[in-house]
């Protein structure tokens, strides 16, 4: 690679072959500024500043309703754990519980039946 550079240098030399106009750099931010449009184009306003309040009430709402129904499933489990566990009633126990209740005595009891006779 060393003897590649040499070669060059040698055909060439260590002149630089480039060179700029005089005054070149002296003019040319007038020359770029020149060509701008001087007007600066409407911006439009994105749609996402306009949709940021209802993403945030989605986002709201969706975290409200995803943290009732996970209370309401263990208000459930709790329930049925509850009802599964809690002693079944025979039929007279349960008759029972419907007359007291009802707050209906033996008497009432005995004249509602004569009653249909």
């Amino acid at each position: 690679m060393q003897k590649e550079r040499d070669d060059i240098e040698f055909k060439m030399g260590n002149n630089n072959p480039f060179s700029t106009p005089e005054g070149y750099f002296e003019h040319l931010t007038d020359r770029v500024m020149s060509k701008l449009p001087d007007t600066k184009p409407e911006e439009k306003p994105a749609i996402i500043r306009y949709l940021r309040p209802l993403l945030y009430a989605a986002v709201f709402t969706g975290v409200i309703v995803l943290s009732a129904t996970f209370l309401m499933k263990d208000d459930q489990e709790q329930e049925t754990q509850q009802m599964a566990s809690a002693p079944i009633n025979s039929g007279d126990a349960y008759f029972d519980d419907a007359a007291d209740y009802a707050m209906v005595d033996n008497q009432d009891i005995y004249a509602y039946l004569l009653a249909d006779l």
